[in-house]
């Protein structure tokens, strides 16, 4: 039982395996998030639409916020496959399939077959990766992109692949991650490198490879994959560059950027949470710091040793910028390959040389494993009796939150509401139990790799637990439910309308297939658009909505759950009535539905 074999095919077929069924086997449900979500899906669908691969829009106005790449890779998946969430969220998991692969060959082709397992493992099956691809954020294809950019460079500097393939292949793929992350996408590899050259001091295999860099070249190449985009949006869009490189970049950085939209997550609290993104391989980072080599020898490295300065270079400076400047959890994404990469170092090393510590370690994580399953076990046992049909909103205590961390939805649990989890939280106890319980007692039996690939299944475990969770508060999160509730009345003349800003409510245009009006939401996202000449006149206000309601035309108006008592203010009792009321959003309408449906004054009668 448990016994696998240390060989390169098995490695590279169980990482694909598990990524592909941890990543593409979760992108179909549930459905996407109101936010961020739903609107860059929208935008790759317009992009489609309108056949405009350069300026981006959503809802018909001109966006300008992100870099195209991540939307040209969805849009081509709508082409290929229809609009809907899988193909939404394909692109993202195949890079994240590409993600584990790299981290793999990257780790195994410096440091040995076993530490390139170990961080596959690690990056694929760490929480952090799996919760920051629920929505479509580019964030682990930049992190491909920045562990393909630093191995082809190492291979290059270290003469194991030709200038010119590992160079210029660098440099290209440094281009296509500005597309992705802008700036970001830059800034990062190129730090790490020139931090690299200056710690070895050019030098590799006691040679001056600094001279050798070509410098020139390599920046044409760069030019040539991510200038033309950059200098088509800004001939067609004036403002363009002022906005997207000082606006959304560098004011960002210093949270001065308008509108202030965003916030920022405590210093303190964003170091901690780094144990979680990659839990449990977290744990053996600490360890990691004894494979810094030490500077006095960074001038005459071996190739090992150089990959591990690097990486330790690449961790340190992603988490040092976001910590002197404004953050958000997922910005240090960047980093994660590095921590997966210097984790799995570590375990390789601990198992190697015996360490007494990692049976301590490992121990530590049985404990948790153990209180973790009974946590879950106990909420599931205090919620026996509580019906768990019906909208899980319901059950939830929702108030303001800062809205910074992954955590901020989850912080609204009661025990209740465990009635509506029953199945992913006993899913999500066995996984940590198996995960750290069985791979302790598999390690403590001498078999190192079964246990961590036991701790990774475990981990697979936990996160189907996750997603299916994740579901349960999709009534919560996503507007599909009240678009499956309104599809079905939607007349080819009749308006929609999302009160607030259009990120209030995306998912119901995405899944609706209709463009909407805004009222009272002419701020944050799509602000900057509006004020085009070409664009749509789709933004009402309190003096224009009157006379909209009362038009000829049937309106249907979506208020999201933190606007429903300004909508209520602003709508005519006696001719508004409710079409449905799904996870704190409701939907109303101007006409009644059929002849004897209540309006909102009769039912207020009714309740009094």
């Amino acid at each position: 039982m448990f016994c696998f074999a240390m060989t390169r095919r098995f490695h590279i077929l169980f990482l694909l395996a598990l990524a592909l069924a941890l990543y593409v086997g979760t992108a179909a449900a549930p459905a996407l998030i109101d936010d961020a979500d739903g609107g860059h899906a929208i935008a790759a669908r317009e992009m489609l639409e309108r056949r405009d691969f350069a300026v981006m829009h959503i809802n018909g106005i001109r966006w300008l916020e992100k870099a195209p790449f991540h939307y040209w890779l969805v849009a081509a998946s709508y082409a290929l496959l229809g609009e809907s969430t899988f193909a939404t969220r394909l692109p993202l998991a195949l890079g994240v399939v590409g993600l584990v692969l790299m981290v793999y060959f990257f780790g195994r082709h410096f440091w040995g077959e076993r530490a390139g397992f170990y961080a596959g493992l690690a990056i694929g099956t760490g929480i952090g990766t799996w919760i920051y691809t629920r929505a479509m954020i580019p964030e682990a294809m930049y992190a491909l992109q920045f562990t393909a950019a630093f191995y082809l460079f190492l291979r290059a500097w270290q003469g194991t692949l030709s200038p010119r393939a590992g160079y210029w292949g660098c440099a290209a793929v440094i281009g296509l991650a500005m597309l992705t992350r802008a700036l970001i996408g830059v800034i990062f590899p190129l730090g790490v490198i020139t931090l690299f050259v200056l710690a070895t001091r050019g030098q590799s295999d006691g040679q001056p490879r600094w001279r050798e860099l070509p410098v020139w070249s390599s920046a044409l190449v760069f030019l040539l994959v991510a200038a033309p985009w950059h200098i088509l949006v800004g001939l067609r869009a004036p403002g363009f560059f002022s906005f997207y490189f000082i606006n959304e970049h560098f004011l960002r950085a210093i949270g001065a950027r308008y509108p202030a939209d965003y916030g920022s997550v405590p210093l303190l609290l964003w170091w901690a949470e780094h144990l979680v993104w990659l839990f449990p391989w977290s744990f053996f980072l600490p360890f990691a710091l004894r494979e810094l080599p030490k500077p006095r020898k960074w001038k005459s490295l071996d190739h090992a040793a150089q990959a591990r300065l690097l990486t330790f270079l690449w961790a340190g400076l992603i988490l040092l910028f976001f910590s002197v400047s404004k953050r958000m959890e997922y910005y240090s994404f960047g980093a994660w390959p590095a921590l997966a990469l210097l984790a799995g170092l570590a375990l390789a090393r601990m198992e190697e040389e015996r360490d007494v510590w990692l049976p301590r370690v490992t121990a530590a994580l049985a404990v948790l494993g153990v209180v973790t399953a009974a946590g879950f076990g106990t909420l599931v046992w205090l919620s026996r009796n509580v019906p768990a049909g019906g909208d899980i909103a319901r059950l939830l205590e929702v108030r303001p939150v800062a809205n910074t961390t992954a955590f901020d939805s989850f912080s609204f649990l009661t025990v209740q509401a465990f009635a509506a989890l029953r199945g992913p939280a006993l899913g999500a106890a066995a996984g940590f139990f198996f995960a750290l319980v069985i791979s302790w007692i598999v390690r403590r039996r001498g078999r190192a790799l079964a246990a961590n690939i036991v701790m990774a299944l475990g981990m697979g475990m936990f996160i189907f637990a996750a997603n299916a969770g994740f579901a349960a508060f999709e009534p919560h999160m996503s507007s599909r439910p009240l678009a499956e509730k309104l599809l079905p009345l939607l007349q080819p003349d009749d308006q929609l309308v999302i009160y607030g800003e259009f990120y209030g409510g995306p998912t119901l245009s995405f899944y609706t297939h209709r463009k909407t009006w805004l009222y009272n939401g002419r701020y944050n996202g799509l602000e900057f658009g509006s004020y085009y000449a070409d664009a749509p006149k789709i933004f009402l206000t309190d003096q224009d909505f009157p006379a909209f309601w009362r038009g000829p035309r049937r309106v249907f108006l979506f208020a999201p759950q933190n606007l429903r008592r300004e909508v209520l203010l602003r709508l005519p009792p006696d001719a508004s009535y409710l079409v449905a009321e799904i996870g704190g959003r409701a939907l109303y309408v101007n006409r009644p539905l059929t002849p004897d449906q209540p309006s909102l004054a009769q039912l207020a009668a009714v309740r009094n």
